[in-house]
């Protein structure tokens, strides 16, 4: 059984032509389900966790990035598969994961090519994607023995799925997530250049005297301590032949 799952950007008139698409081309394919429409009145979280007990096997988010969050944090049954049929803006992940915008999605829906997926947890809230901070300077320790701490304001990201790039991409299926981090330089020759950190883990924890500002795929977290660690192979979701990650 499917439940696909809408979110509230794409329920407007400039929808209405797509979506009718996608759902003509589900029924073609045999993997039409349950609608879901979310608004601000309905909590997404419960909805879901619903239809699983009713039988629900896979969850589809129709919308963005952060419609695909909405379905991660209310799916904790790691056998219900996750999906994502982009539209709109702000569809990074889908394209990682090798998902078409628009009703091209559901061939890949179709083709049902499920990986099981990495996931971090960042004070316990989940996260596919990354981390990022910005003008930070915080210790960071390593597997609770090595502490790191950079002699001046840096720029933090926490890789667990991600692209080439510039560093290379990362691997959601080797139970590390990858700590990157830039911190400025001055030299005689080059005006400003950027000394690059990179360490994979499977724990970390950051402290700082000031407020830090996480970006959580997408979410702010703020806080002094954070405790961030790999939860392995945590989610089932379809990805497309053309992904992006190793």
């Amino acid at each position: 059984m499917y439940l696909y799952v809408y979110d509230e950007s794409v329920q407007g008139q400039r929808f209405e032509r797509e979506l009718a698409l996608i759902e003509t081309r589900l029924t073609d394919l045999g993997i039409s389900g349950k609608i879901a429409r979310l608004a601000l009145f309905r909590d997404a979280e419960e909805l879901i966790k619903d239809e699983i007990r009713r039988g629900t096997q896979t969850v589809v988010a129709v919308g963005n990035d952060q419609t695909l969050r909405k379905v991660m944090d209310a799916v904790a049954d790691p056998s219900v598969v996750i999906a994502i049929i982009p539209l709109g803006q702000g569809n990074n992940i889908a394209e990682i994961l090798g998902v078409p915008q628009g009703v091209a999605a559901c061939d890949v829906l179709s083709a049902r090519l499920v990986e099981e997926l990495d996931l971090g947890s960042v004070n316990g809230m989940r996260f596919l994607h990354m981390v990022t901070a910005e003008g930070v300077q915080p210790a960071c320790t390593f597997e609770g023995n090595y502490t790191l701490r950079p002699d001046t304001r840096s720029s933090l990201m926490i890789r667990n799925l991600a692209q080439s790039a510039d560093f290379g991409a990362a691997n959601p299926t080797d139970g590390k997530l990858e700590f990157i981090m830039k911190t400025p330089r001055r030299s005689w020759l080059i005006k400003k250049i950027e000394a690059v950190t990179n360490v994979p883990f499977a724990h970390l924890q950051i402290r700082s005297d000031d407020l830090i500002t996480l970006q959580v795929d997408g979410e702010k977290l703020e806080g002094n301590d954070f405790d961030i660690k790999v939860l392995p192979r945590q989610i089932r979701i379809v990805t497309g032949k053309d992904r992006k990650y190793v």
